[in-house]
């Protein structure tokens, strides 16, 4: 190691500096993505050593190894002295936490959630659509739906979601522009894959007002979902029951979507007395 790279050595914003210069040309491909790909990989692991987060990421070992002590020199990550593998740090749910406590949506939202399980005995959920998925912000569960991950915190796609639809259809964005043109990954056998039933289905919910996911997301359950109108542009929200049921008759289906309509309703007035001011 020569004196410079030895001077360096100490400093975490040029470790991370060598990781973005270790790039070769040509090579097509960005680092800066390869370190987030890094860090979501390590999300998914109590701890792991490098040789195997490598080949996960499809990277070379020297390669994840710098990345990792970049990570490790930011915070963002910590060896564990007996073992030598690597595991995350609680800096991103730090981080995570200062973003939440200055959202409004989620907080408010989270009071008409609570009394939309009571209404129905069913569980309910609030959501924002972030690129092409649905974002889900906070959930009262009930014991039916104890198996179905939608933890706050997790994605589905929009195309097979009851809310991923009532936003959609109220999106000032072309569908096309969200989602893209199709096919789309279907999640169940009754997932919607083309676009012009996306389409179709979506003039439904803007006649109907309320949206349905026919065990779509997960074989089944059925979920009801309504839009919430007058936020800002920029982040279409959306609240829902979920019910496990081999079928969702319609009057009962008219019935959650009543509900769920005014569940959104409340919440919109609620955030329009904040000045319309609305984040997550």
């Amino acid at each position: 190691m020569n004196e410079v790279s030895r001077s360096r050595a100490g400093r975490p914003e040029d470790v991370v500096a060598d990781v973005v210069a270790d790039q070769r040309p040509g090579q097509g491909r960005s680092t800066t993505g390869d370190l987030l790909r890094l860090l979501e990989q390590l999300s998914h692991f109590d701890r792991i050593g490098v040789t195997r987060l490598a080949r996960h990421l499809e990277v070379p070992v020297p390669t994840a190894y710098r990345m990792l002590r970049a990570l490790v020199h930011t915070g963002y990550v910590e060896q564990l002295p007996e073992s030598k593998e690597y595991r995350l740090t609680l800096k991103l749910f730090e981080l995570g936490s200062r973003v939440a406590s200055r959202t409004t949506l989620r907080d408010l939202a989270s009071v008409e959630v609570e009394r939309l399980a009571q209404q129905t005995g069913l569980a309910a959920n609030v959501s924002v659509l972030v690129d092409a998925d649905v974002l889900y912000l906070a959930q009262v569960k009930t014991e039916e739906l104890l198996a179905v991950n939608l933890a706050p915190g997790s994605r589905a796609p929009a195309t097979c979601t009851a809310m991923g639809k009532a936003m959609l259809a109220v999106e000032y964005r072309e569908v096309r522009a969200v989602v893209g043109p199709g096919p789309y990954p279907p999640r169940t056998e009754h997932s919607i894959t083309t676009y012009d039933a996306l389409v179709s289905e979506l003039a439904t919910v803007q006649r109907v007002g309320y949206a349905v996911d026919r065990q779509e997301l997960n074989l089944g359950v059925w979920c009801v979902a309504a839009p919430v109108l007058g936020l800002r542009q920029t982040q279409p929200a959306a609240v829902s029951v979920s019910a496990c049921r081999p079928q969702l008759e319609l009057a009962e289906e008219q019935r959650l979507g009543k509900l769920v309509i005014a569940a959104a309703s409340r919440i919109a007035d609620r955030l329009g007395g904040l000045g319309n001011m609305a984040s997550w």
